[in-house]
């Protein structure tokens, strides 16, 4: 899995209809498939901007872009899957995943060792959401 999979981690052809290239491998390791397909679907549902680099809230649509549903519906399609029993794990694991990450750069702010505080603590803010939507994602996935 390469596990940072996202559309910023992506290079497409000049038209956008081909991905050339997929960048930022550090993170890979072996794992589940379903993962990396969590990790997209959880990051389009956090805000937009700098720190949360979402997409919630975007019409999508008028991007070009599918909707969760749509995109994991696409992806079963493509490997000959009917669906993916309990999503829901898979994409709270990829919330929690996340809020450990942001715990971490959360003390590392506190212990001064920062590359960026200021960053830090904009990422680290996200933390409670990331958890919160880790739980909706239990509850109704």
């Amino acid at each position: 899995m390469h596990g940072d999979y996202r559309l910023d981690n992506l290079l497409f052809s000049g038209d956008g209809a081909i991905c050339r290239a997929v960048l930022d491998w550090e993170l890979s390791t072996i794992g589940h498939p379903f993962a990396d397909l969590a990790y997209v679907v959880m990051q389009w549902q956090m805000p937009p901007g700098s720190a949360g680099r979402g997409l919630a809230g975007v019409d999508r649509a008028a991007q070009g872009l599918p909707t969760d549903a749509a995109f994991v519906a696409a992806y079963c399609a493509r490997r000959g899957l009917t669906g993916i029993a309990d999503f829901g794990f898979c994409l709270a694991f990829s919330f929690f995943r996340m809020a450990a990450i942001l715990q971490g750069i959360a003390k590392r702010v506190a212990d001064g060792t920062a590359a960026d505080p200021a960053k830090g603590r904009s990422m680290a803010a996200l933390l409670p959401l990331y958890a919160a939507l880790g739980v909706q994602a239990l509850d109704h996935g």
